[in-house]
């Protein structure tokens, strides 16, 4: 059984004002919410347990919590210009729905160049899973514009407990993992990567590749080994950054 799936999106450090950030927040939840109706409300999830849920629409309030975490961050690690706003985001606002099938989490950090769209229980979308993340893929990397993104899928066996393609099923150990689906700063075409289930250019930015059709399982070796082959012509074009060159083999 899926149990959900992450979609990770690197950019180069840069320190956003909150005013940057709710702006980039407002373009990207506008381009997710055309994809699916579990997607048309979003909130802004609190930094500490004792606080609450900030509706997007409370541009107001949002601005004045990032405020704050940002003085907190400098209170803590010290006064330094790096130091931005980050935001995250859910489709829900309360502690009870988080447990609950259909969670949608959008996470934008500019500070430490890490962004991420997350499904956890993905039944109440259904068939839709492939054709929502490859249109949500397309969209964020249109509006964050990273230099790399992959997809991560978790699953539950009976057998093997939780199964990860990043942490169980990845091909290298020194470079990025690209799983199920991801973004690549170049034009590739079909032809240059056959393994690849299809190729969707992102004008002036790259290339969003999908590594197999459906939902992939990370527990099917049929599809990781087709996952494998597709990691392979990318690092073969250097198209997969080496994370640590001590563990090259």
């Amino acid at each position: 059984m899926i149990v959900s799936v992450q979609a990770n999106l690197r950019t180069d450090p840069v320190s956003r004002s909150p005013d940057q950030l709710l702006g980039l927040a407002v373009q990207a939840t506008e381009r997710l919410a055309s994809l699916h109706p579990l997607m048309k409300r979003w909130y802004a999830l609190p930094s500490s347990a004792k606080g609450k849920s900030i509706p997007l629409e409370d541009t107001g309030a949002i601005l004045a919590r990032m405020e704050r975490d940002i003085e907190k961050d400098r209170g803590r690690f010290g006064d330094f210009n790096e130091l931005g706003a980050s935001l995250l985001l859910a489709n829900v606002d309360n502690g009870r729905d988080w447990r609950m099938p259909g969670l949608v989490v959008l996470g934008l950090d500019p500070t430490m160049g890490s962004h991420k769209f997350r499904l956890v229980g993905i039944e109440p979308f259904g068939e839709a899973v492939p054709d929502l993340m490859l249109n949500a893929m397309i969209g964020l990397v249109e509006e964050v514009k990273p230099l790399y993104a992959c997809t991560d899928v978790k699953a539950q066996t009976r057998e093997k407990g939780l199964v990860t393609y990043q942490l169980d099923r990845r091909l290298y150990q020194h470079r990025r993992y690209f799983g199920w689906m991801g973004f690549v700063p170049a034009q590739i075409t079909h032809a240059q990567i056959p393994d690849a289930h299809a190729v969707h250019a992102v004008d002036g930015q790259g290339t969003v590749i999908v590594s197999v059709p459906g939902m992939f399982d990370p527990t099917d070796d049929a599809q990781v080994d087709k996952v494998h082959r597709v990691e392979m012509d990318l690092a073969s074009y250097d198209l997969l950054p080496v994370t640590d060159p001590s563990l090259k083999g």
